[in-house]
């Protein structure tokens, strides 16, 4: 957006690492769930960038995360007193919809259905958006990233790429199950390109890759960029491994494999995104490219 000639602000509690921030970029000092740190915070503003959330999933219920639906419900009313805001952009998660362990297309009028806390919060915070805006007369777009990775990232992908780089990573089974990623400019792309189409004005976006890759392509592509082989395990092992897992994780012992992690790297979940390609969206990185892209910068900052 600098690079188009806008002016950029970010907005992040006090105690974030501000010496991120390209030079040229405005800070401001602020905690979404108080009301008070917003005043004035949107004047002047013509899109608001809503990221701002708690994104694990540790929580026990809802209210857990309550800065996802609270804060941008306190967000949005703040932007509704000034008469210059003409987008509000939300990201939320594919997770307001599931995962689903099959291979058809899950589009953007799949209904609501989650498994997690963090789900429930998302759906709530979309609902938010949606009614909040609408009674404002404030245009507005969300975004559902799918699972993003790029430079910068931490879980689970940094930990899932020195599992590979140290030859620890076993393909499970035939690893031929189908799952939608994200590289973090692919998705960056696709947000400036929403948020500037009339055609994107209250309308709900998958974010992902052009289509989906199988689990033996992700892995295997990082594989040789480091040189390593990848053995294989059958499912049936694998599965038993990750339920010890699970029994140590609950004892509070670090586990590399439990469960839910194994589900997530069995299943197939693929999302649609004919309707951003509509708009004009053609990501420019495909896998090799953005995940060549990641390794060289872990290896570069050290990660």
């Amino acid at each position: 957006m600098l690079e188009q000639g806008a002016i950029v602000a970010v907005l992040d509690q006090p105690s974030a690492d501000w010496s991120r921030l390209p030079s040229g970029v405005g800070h401001v000092k602020a905690d979404i769930l108080r009301r008070s740190d917003l005043v004035g915070t949107c004047d002047g503003i013509e899109i608001v960038y809503h990221l701002a959330a708690r994104t694990d999933l540790d929580g026990a219920s809802r209210d857990d995360y309550r800065v996802n639906f609270e804060g941008t419900q306190n967000l949005i009313d703040e932007g509704a007193k000034t008469q210059q805001l003409k987008r509000f952009v939300f990201y939320s998660t594919q997770l307001v919809v599931g995962l689903f362990d099959e291979t058809r297309f899950i589009d953007e009028g799949e209904p609501y259905r989650t498994k997690t806390p963090y789900g429930e919060s998302k759906i709530e915070a979309e609902r938010v958006v949606k009614a909040s805006c609408g009674a404002a007369d404030i245009p507005f777009t969300i975004i559902r990233p799918t699972s993003v990775y790029g430079p910068w990232g931490g879980a689970p992908y940094k930990e899932f790429f020195e599992t590979i780089k140290k030859g620890r990573y076993l393909h499970v089974g035939r690893a031929d199950n189908l799952v939608s990623l994200v590289y973090v400019k692919n998705l960056i792309n696709l947000t400036i390109l929403t948020s500037l189409s009339v055609h994107a004005e209250n309308e709900v976006f998958f974010g992902n890759d052009f289509h989906p890759y199988t689990m033996r392509q992700i892995v295997d592509v990082a594989a040789d960029y480091y040189g390593v082989r990848i053995k294989t395990i059958p499912s049936a092992v694998m599965t038993f491994i990750a339920y010890v897992g699970g029994v140590c994780k609950l004892l509070g012992i670090n586990v590399p494999i439990y469960p839910f992690r194994l589900k997530n790297i069995k299943a197939n979940y693929c999302y649609d995104v004919h309707k951003s390609v509509r708009l004009g969206y053609d990501p420019h990185y495909d896998l090799v490219d953005g995940v060549r892209e990641t390794l060289d910068w872990y290896e570069k900052a050290g990660r």
